[in-house]
């Protein structure tokens, strides 16, 4: 079983472009035990909203303990 956390970016209304680095925030949630699933463009949040939202979704299995994951790995893995 997974829990999933959304996380939503702004979109500047003048250039259209994101306000943060997708790729820092995939990283940061990864040091936090988070595993990157999807990115979902918003753009209904247009009409309603004013502006473009992008979506980022990560899981991690239930009750994983976010302290345990961060530097936790196999010696097997390692190349």
């Amino acid at each position: 079983m997974y829990t999933y956390k959304i996380v939503e970016i702004k979109h500047s209304m003048w250039t259209g472009k994101p306000v943060e680095n997708f790729e820092d925030i995939i990283h940061d949630y990864a040091l936090q035990g988070w595993r990157f699933v999807q990115i979902a463009q918003d753009y209904g949040a247009m009409w309603y909203k004013g502006r473009i939202y992008t979506k980022l979704i990560f899981e991690r299995p239930v009750g994983q303990d976010a302290a345990r994951t961060q530097n936790s790995y196999n010696d097997s893995e390692l190349i």
